[in-house]
């Protein structure tokens, strides 16, 4: 053979090989950035734009008496630290409106005005012996960032269907960041700075189901079909240079034929 065409030979081998370790190495690129069993990779807290205390209201189980009358509401309200500090010292006031019941109070207190018969009673006969409202006190223990809490409480209703309505809620005694000294920010520790993060999640909202995370459903998907498409330009980029490296290396293998 003649020494010119075992050099190309082995220099068209040597360009091969090389072409091939350079797709692999940026196939090996893509599948590290690829996401693991289609979840996102976790976002740290910080960068999240949407930071929030979530909180919903789950389990509702009726107490009974020993006659079966129900005299009481066992609910579970689960909140989720979505935002950059820890908070403390929260406490949630809820309320739930019987709209029958208010709709009953407005009626009387109609008819009580035509008629002039309320003789002076700021209350109709209906309000006099049945609160339109459920109220409840959730005392929230301190929760980290990014992390979880469930509270097991009891209110005392016989209406304990109220509880699956969206309550209207206040939170009183927040403070933001029990740990002032470990994070070393002058903005943490602030009595009441976390009231505005509390947030409602309705049986109306996916996340309603599923366990709460650092981002939303809709943010998740948004990021799953943003990495789909990366991954997409990437695979078709590394196909490209991969017919080219081939088609470079049948030319150098026809130069010597």
């Amino acid at each position: 053979m003649n020494i010119n065409k075992m050099f190309m030979g082995i220099t068209s081998v040597v360009l091969v090989a090389a072409n091939i370790g350079v797709v692999d190495c940026a196939m090996a690129d893509v599948a590290k950035n690829r996401t693991v069993n289609n979840v996102v990779k976790p976002v740290a807290a910080s960068e999240v734009k949407d930071q929030a205390i979530l909180f919903k209201i789950h389990d509702v189980i009726p107490v009974k008496n020993n006659d079966g009358e129900v005299v009481g509401c066992d609910y579970s309200t689960t909140l989720y630290n979505r935002s950059d500090n820890p908070i403390s010292g929260a406490t949630l006031n809820l309320k739930w409106e019987d709209k029958a019941i208010s709709e009953v109070i407005d009626q009387e207190k109609k008819e009580d005005a035509k008629n002039k018969q309320s003789s002076g009673r700021a209350n109709s006969t209906t309000e006099r012996i049945t609160d339109k409202n459920i109220d409840a006190l959730v005392d929230v223990p301190a929760i980290q960032p990014l992390k979880q809490v469930t509270v097991q409480s009891r209110v005392n209703s016989d209406r304990c269907f109220l509880l699956i309505d969206d309550p209207q809620f206040e939170v009183k005694n927040c403070t933001v960041g029990s740990a002032v000294a470990r994070s070393g920010n002058s903005n943490m520790g602030r009595s009441g700075g976390c009231s505005g993060l509390f947030r409602y999640v309705s049986a109306e909202d996916p996340q309603y189901y599923l366990e709460f995370k650092v981002i939303s459903v809709d943010q998740e998907k948004e990021e799953k079909e943003a990495q789909q498409k990366k991954e997409k330009s990437e695979t078709d980029g590394l196909y490209e240079k991969t017919i080219k490296a081939m088609e470079m290396t049948d030319s150098i293998i026809s130069t010597i034929k």
